[in-house]
């Protein structure tokens, strides 16, 4: 059996993860047009991939569109 303590911290819990997700989502909602580019950690500078993501986001981030990356 779960104590009542317990219980209520997972409860409390519930309601700041769904804090962060209001929070997140009031933050973008004032970017305006963006895209999101994801990638790897482990894709070095130098990998023809990371160039071309750089390349994009420029080309992108140009045209007036925000560009996201870090996810």
């Amino acid at each position: 059996m779960v104590p009542d303590n317990a219980m209520s911290q997972e409860t409390w819990r519930v309601f700041r993860i769904m804090a962060e997700f209001v929070e997140g989502f009031d933050e973008l909602s004032q970017l305006g047009p963006a895209v999101s580019i994801f990638g790897s950690a482990r894709t070095l500078p130098d990998n023809p991939y990371y160039k071309l993501a750089e390349k994009t986001a420029a080309v992108l981030s140009e045209a007036g569109l925000g560009v996201i990356t870090g996810g």
